[in-house]
């Protein structure tokens, strides 16, 4: 594991990417799986703010690695 979380995760990924029969879509909603784990590790009052923050987050990293917009620099990507 290294000190980037994103890393390791796209890390993660690329590896199950790699196998055989792998499924794009079947791996995508195993993420999102995970990210809900994670939203409700939150206290109860959090969650949907927290869940409302992340999709915004996702949908800002999509519009800026498919280039549609420029990315935020102050936004924590690479």
């Amino acid at each position: 594991m290294s000190d980037c979380l994103h890393c390791d995760i796209n890390e993660l990924v690329e590896k199950q990417l790699e196998r055989e029969g792998a499924d794009l879509a079947d791996l995508a909603a195993r993420v999102a799986e995970s990210l809900a784990d994670l939203i409700l590790l939150a206290p109860a009052a959090d969650q949907s703010k927290l869940m409302a923050d992340a999709l915004s987050n996702l949908g800002q990293a999509f519009l800026e690695k498919s280039g549609a917009i420029e990315a935020d620099e102050s936004s924590p990507r690479h």
